[in-house]
């Protein structure tokens, strides 16, 4: 039976043609199996996959007489078949990673964690300390700044000064504060 009859009989599942088949292309398609498959059972399985697949192949006329020889075809359909059947098994085996930005809520929590919290009261004492050794000037400008709120404009107005005037008396009382606490801070570190 030459290979087109094969084909044909193939598509048709004449019995003598998937006999004939399969004893002519066994040796092959466990050719193609031991590069992917060392377990026997596992072997069998895979072989009757193969089989499987390559009659579908062929019931979808992917077999082109033209561009190659039935074993040819029939090896490479095998082949592709192990390579994705591994791929599926080593997806399994390795689940995809995910980024974590996809498992952040969608709504961040907006409360504070109890670092913050900590951070924030050693902080804000650190600042309270400094404040009181400012001058009573400096102290108001800071608090209505930074405090109450108040913007540039409004804190010449209150003050009756010019803008140009509350952004400079702002800015040394800035530093004024800053001083205190770096020395405070150079403080703490020398008696620890």
């Amino acid at each position: 039976m030459d290979e087109l009859e094969l084909v044909e009989g193939l598509r048709g599942r004449q019995e003598e043609a998937v006999a004939a088949f399969l004893e002519r292309y066994r040796s092959l398609f466990f050719h193609c199996i031991g590069h992917f498959e060392s377990d026997f059972s596992a072997r069998e399985d895979l072989y009757q996959d193969l089989i499987m697949y390559a009659l579908e192949r062929l019931d979808r006329d992917r077999f082109d007489s033209s561009k190659g020889s039935l074993g040819t075809w029939l090896y490479r359909v095998a082949w592709c078949r192990c390579v994705d059947l591994q791929r599926k098994k080593h997806a399994r085996r390795n689940p995809p990673l995910q980024p974590a930005g996809d498992r952040l809520p969608d709504h961040p929590d907006q409360a504070p964690g109890p670092g913050d919290v900590a951070g924030d009261e050693e902080i804000s004492s650190m600042v309270r300390l400094a404040m009181s050794e400012l001058e009573a000037e400096d102290r108001s400008l800071l608090g209505l700044r930074y405090i109450d709120g108040h913007t540039l404009g409004e804190i010449s107005r209150e003050l009756s000064i010019s803008l140009e005037q509350a952004k400079y008396r702002l800015k040394r009382a800035s530093t004024s504060l800053r001083r205190v606490l770096l020395n405070q801070f150079a403080l703490e570190e020398a008696t620890e």
